[in-house]
C-alpha cells in the first residue's frame, strides 16, 4: 500500500492537497491490489525510493508529490496538487494489465499515462487528462518503450 507519509515525505503542502491525496491513493491502492489479487503485481519497492513510489536516484520523490519549485515534470503535472502517483513497475506488468483491464481504471476512476512513455513505472491520476481517455500520450515526443500486448499504434502525429 502507497502511504500518505510516502507520496510526500517531508514536503510541506497545502491542506486541500493532502485532501486530494487521501482520495487519489485510496483508489490507487484499491486498484492495485485488484492487480495483486490478478497474481501481476507484486508491490515492487523502488531501490531509490525505498517504496513503491518511483523516483530517481537521489531525487526528491520524484514520483510522488511534487512542490511548485519541483523540477521534475510538467508545471501543470498532477503530482503538483496531489492527483498524481507514479508506482514503480520494473518489468512493466502492472502497465500491462492496465491496457488489458481499462474498465478497472473506469471503475476507479483513474487515468493512466500510455506505458509507452513511462517504462519502469504507471503514472496514475484521479482527475481527466484533456484527452479524456483513460490511457492517455501524456507529450509530443517519442515513445521511450514498446507497446505492449494489446495496444495499437501511435497515431503518427501525437498532438
Amino acid at each position: 500500500m502507497i502511504t500518505k507519509m510516502q507520496y510526500f515525505g517531508v514536503k510541506h503542502s497545502p491542506v486541500e492537497h493532502e485532501a486530494n491525496a487521501d482520495k487519489m491513493l485510496a483508489a490507487v491502492n484499491c486498484l492495485w491490489h485488484e492487480a495483486a489479487d490478478a497474481g501481476v503485481y507484486g508491490y515492487w519497492i523502488d531501490p531509490d525510493t525505498n517504496s513503491q513510489i518511483s523516483g530517481s536516484k537521489g531525487g526528491a520523490g520524484d514520483g510522488g508529490y511534487r512542490t511548485p519549485d519541483s523540477k521534475t515534470g510538467a508545471k501543470s503535472s498532477t503530482h503538483r496538487e496531489g492527483h498524481g502517483c507514479d508506482t514503480y513497475d520494473p518489468e512493466r506488468k502492472l502497465a500491462a494489465w492496465c491496457v488489458l483491464n481499462v474498465e478497472l481504471l473506469v471503475k476507479h476512476d483513474l487515468y493512466i499515462e500510455d506505458p509507452r512513455w513511462t517504462p519502469g513505472w504507471v503514472h496514475c491520476q484521479d482527475v481527466p487528462p484533456k484527452s479524456g481517455k483513460r490511457v492517455y500520450i501524456p507529450a509530443s515526443t517519442p515513445p521511450l518503450a514498446p507497446a505492449l500486448p494489446g495496444q495499437k499504434a501511435v497515431p503518427h502525429t501525437i498532438k
